[in-house]
C-alpha cells in the first residue's frame, strides 16, 4: 500500500490553530495582536472614577514594535454628553469627547488610534485625565499582578497601585486593552490525525508496519521561519500514554500520526505562509476487503477547548431533581421534542423577568441561583439568564447546549442529533408575559445555526427563512424575520457551560453594559471585521461547529477475513458504545473489537451513549470482500 496525503489551499481548513489566517495560497499568521492584562471578569460596579486631579494610569509592556500604528481600547463612560477626557500616551495627547449617539459595539469601548512612533519597546504609559468638570470611569478587575494600573490624586505627582477603584478598596487592572497592527510572534498549526496504514481506495488500513516520509513548503520572508514536527501513536486521538512526543523525525512510526508547523515571525511586519504539507506513507500488504459505503464523514474538531458540564456534576443532579426536569421532558418522542419542551418550560419560569426584583440584583451564570431568585421575583431575569438556565438544564439532562451571544441579545445553540447540527434557539427574546414566545429559524424546513442566520443577514438572503413556530398574533409584528435576523450581524459563543461547578472565569453581570469578557469566541468573515479589544476570533467553521455525539469507525484488516474496529466519538459524558450488524438489534460494544463480515454481516452500525442513556448519531459502514 502506497498513499500520499497533501494539505494545500482549502485543505488547511481541516487543521486547527489559533491566531491563524487562511489565504488563497495557504495559511499564515493572523494580523493583529490584542494586549490585555485582564479578562474583563468584573461587573459594572467595579469602577475607577476619574475627575479633577484624580488621574488613572495604565502601563503596557510591549515586547515588539512594528512600523504600523495601534489602537488603544479603554472601556470608558462619562457622566454627560460632551464631556471630554485627555488621554496621554508616552507624553503624546489625544482628546476624546463623549458623544450623545454612539454605535452599539463602541458604546463604552472607545477605540483611539495611536500613530506609528508613539509606542516603544518596553513600558508604555497611558494616562486618563478628565477635562474641566466632567467625570469619567474605567472598569477594574481585581488582581495583584502584573501591577500595571495606578491612580494619582494630585494630578500625576504621586501614584499608587494599591487601594484604587471608586472607594479606594481595590487592587487590580483597569480595563484598557491595546491592539497592535502587527503579526504575533509565533503560532502553531496542527493537522487532523491520519491513519498511516489506510489504503485510500479501500478506505481501511492494512496490517503492515507503516513507513512515513514528509515534506513541506513555506514562504519565509526575512525575519520569519517555519518548522514542521511530527508525532505518532496507536490511538485515533492523541493520548500521552500511547503517543510519542513531537519530533523532527520518527524512526518507527505507529499507526496514527499528525503534524504541527510552528510559524515564527521575528519581524512584526512580516508573516511566513505555509503553502503545502505532504505525507508519503507505505505499508506492506494489499487490502482484501474494502469499504463500499459510509454514512459518516471524519470528525470535525475545534481549535478551542469547550468546558463541558456533565449530568453527573453534583449540582447538575440537584438542579434536575429540584426542578423536576425529567418530568419536563418525559414523554418527548425525540431529542428534538425534548429541546422544544425544555425551552418553553424555561421561559415559563419568569414573570416580570426584566424587572430588577426586590433585591435589585443581577444574578451570575448559575441556573440554581437564577431559578431560586426568579421564583420569588427577587432579581433580574434578562435574556442572559434564560439562556444560562437552558444551557445548564440541558447538560443536567444529558443534552448539549451552549450560550450564544450577539447584538444586544443572548440565546442558545443546541446540538440536534436528528438534524446532525447546531441549531440556534431564542428562549429569552419575548419579554411579554402574555405570549412567552420561544422560537428558532428555519429555511425550507431545516433549522438554522447561528452562522447560517448571520450569513442570511449579511448577504441579504432571507426571503425563504421563517420563524418556527409561527409567532402569535399578540406579538404584533415584533418577530418579523428581518428584524430578528439583524441581531446576528455579529455573534460569538461562550466556551463553557459548566458554571454550576465554578463561576470563574466569566462576565458575572453579562449584559449590564457593553460586553467585556475576553473569553468569548467571535465569528469573523469578509463582511464582519474583528473587534480590536477582543482576542479570540475565527474564520474556521469547525472552531464553532465541531462534531458532537457522532462516532467514526476506524477499520483495519486483521487475520482470516476479520476487521479490527476502533471507535472514536466526541460525545460529552461518554459512557460507551453500541453496535448492530446488518440492521439487527443493538448490543453493547467495546471501543475496540473484531468484526467478521462473513459471519456477522457486511454492514456495521455504531453509536455512542452518554451517562443519561441518550444515544448519538448512528454511523454505518458497509464493506465488501475484494473479488
Amino acid at each position: 500500500m502506497n498513499a500520499t496525503t497533501v494539505w494545500s489551499g482549502p485543505d488547511f481548513q481541516r487543521c486547527t490553530g489559533k491566531r491563524i489566517q487562511f489565504t488563497d495560497t495557504g495559511v499564515a499568521l493572523r494580523r493583529g495582536v490584542t494586549l490585555a492584562d485582564e479578562l474583563g471578569k468584573c461587573n459594572d460596579r467595579d469602577r475607577e472614577i476619574i475627575r479633577g486631579r484624580r488621574i488613572a494610569r495604565k502601563v503596557f509592556q510591549v515586547d515588539r514594535i512594528g512600523s504600523a500604528g495601534a489602537i488603544l481600547c479603554p472601556y470608558l463612560e462619562c457622566d454627560r454628553t460632551g464631556g471630554r477626557i485627555k488621554v496621554t500616551v508616552n507624553g503624546q495627547d489625544i482628546e476624546h469627547e463623549w458623544a450623545e449617539e454612539r454605535p452599539y459595539w463602541t458604546d463604552r469601548w472607545t477605540p483611539l488610534e495611536i500613530p506609528p512612533g508613539w509606542l516603544v519597546a518596553g513600558d508604555n504609559a497611558v494616562c486618563f485625565e478628565a477635562v474641566e468638570d466632567s467625570e469619567w470611569s474605567l472598569l477594574i478587575e481585581s488582581s495583584r499582578q502584573p501591577d500595571r494600573s495606578a491612580i494619582s490624586e494630585d494630578g500625576g505627582v504621586t501614584w499608587r497601585s494599591e487601594d484604587i477603584g471608586w472607594n479606594d478598596g481595590c487592587d487590580g487592572e483597569y480595563m484598557v486593552r491595546l491592539w497592535l497592527d502587527q503579526y504575533p510572534e509565533r503560532v502553531a498549526i496542527e493537522s487532523e490525525v491520519i491513519d498511516l496504514c489506510r489504503d485510500p481506495d479501500a478506505d481501511l488500513a492494512v496490517q503492515g508496519q507503516p513507513r512515513l516520509s514528509y515534506e513541506y513548503e513555506a514562504d519565509t520572508p526575512d525575519g520569519t521561519r517555519a518548522c514542521l514536527r511530527v508525532r505518532t501513536g496507536s490511538t485515533p486521538q492523541y493520548d500521552p500514554d500511547h503517543w510519542c512526543p513531537w519530533g523532527d523525525s520518527v524512526d518507527a512510526p505507529q499507526r496514527f500520526a499528525h503534524w504541527q508547523v510552528e510559524l515564527v515571525s521575528e519581524n512584526p511586519d512580516r508573516s511566513p505562509t505555509l503553502k503545502r504539507v505532504s505525507f508519503q506513507t507505505e505499508a506492506e500488504g494489499n487490502p482484501h476487503t474494502r469499504v463500499v459505503a459510509r454514512s459518516q464523514a471524519p470528525l470535525l474538531k475545534s481549535s478551542y477547548r469547550f468546558a463541558q458540564s456533565t449530568s453527573q456534576e453534583p449540582r447538575a443532579e440537584r438542579l434536575r431533581e429540584k426542578w423536576q426536569l425529567d418530568e419536563v421532558v418525559r414523554g418527548a418522542g425525540s431529542e428534538w421534542e425534548a429541546y422544544l419542551r425544555l425551552r418553553q418550560w424555561v421561559r415559563e419560569q419568569w414573570e416580570d423577568g426584566w424587572d430588577m426584583g426586590e433585591i435589585d440584583f443581577c444574578p451570575p451564570w448559575d441556573a440554581m441561583l437564577i431559578l431560586e431568585l426568579t421564583s420569588r421575583k427577587l432579581s433580574l431575569g434578562m435574556c442572559t439568564h434564560y439562556a444560562t438556565v437552558m444551557s445548564q438544564c440541558c447538560a443536567a439532562l444529558g443534552l448539549n447546549a451552549r450560550t450564544q451571544i450577539m447584538r444586544s441579545h443572548c440565546i442558545n445553540e443546541v446540538w440536534s442529533t436528528e438534524h446532525q447540527k447546531w441549531v440556534a434557539m431564542d428562549v429569552g427574546g419575548d419579554n411579554n408575559d402574555e405570549t412567552k414566545f420561544v422560537y428558532h429559524f428555519e429555511r425550507n424546513g431545516e433549522p438554522l445555526s447561528a452562522v447560517e442566520c448571520h450569513t442570511a443577514w449579511v448577504t441579504d438572503d432571507y426571503a425563504d427563512v421563517k420563524i418556527s413556530p409561527e409567532p402569535p398574533a399578540a406579538t404584533e409584528g415584533r418577530y418579523a424575520v428581518e428584524k430578528r435576523l439583524q441581531l446576528f450581524e455579529r455573534f460569538m459563543i461562550s466556551l463553557r457551560n459548566d458554571e454550576l461547578r465554578s463561576l470563574e472565569p466569566g462576565e458575572l453581570e453579562h449584559g449590564k453594559g457593553s460586553y467585556h469578557y475576553d473569553g468569548y469566541l467571535f465569528w469573523e468573515d469578509e463582511k464582519t471585521e474583528p473587534l480590536p479589544w477582543f482576542s479570540l476570533h475565527t474564520q474556521r467553521h469547525s472552531d464553532l461547529y465541531w462534531s458532537v455525539n457522532e462516532t467514526y469507525a476506524h477499520l483495519k484488516e486483521s487475520e482470516e477475513g476479520r476487521l479490527s474496529v476502533v471507535l472514536e466519538s466526541p460525545t460529552p459524558d461518554l459512557t460507551g458504545y453500541e453496535r448492530s450488524f446488518d440492521g439487527k438489534s443493538w448490543e453493547a460494544s467495546d471501543e475496540l473489537f473484531e468484526w467478521n463480515p462473513s459471519r456477522e454481516g457486511t454492514t456495521l452500525s455504531v453509536r455512542s451513549a452518554n451517562r443519561s442513556g441518550r444515544h448519538g448519531v448512528t454511523s454505518t459502514v458497509e464493506v465488501s470482500a475484494d473479488g
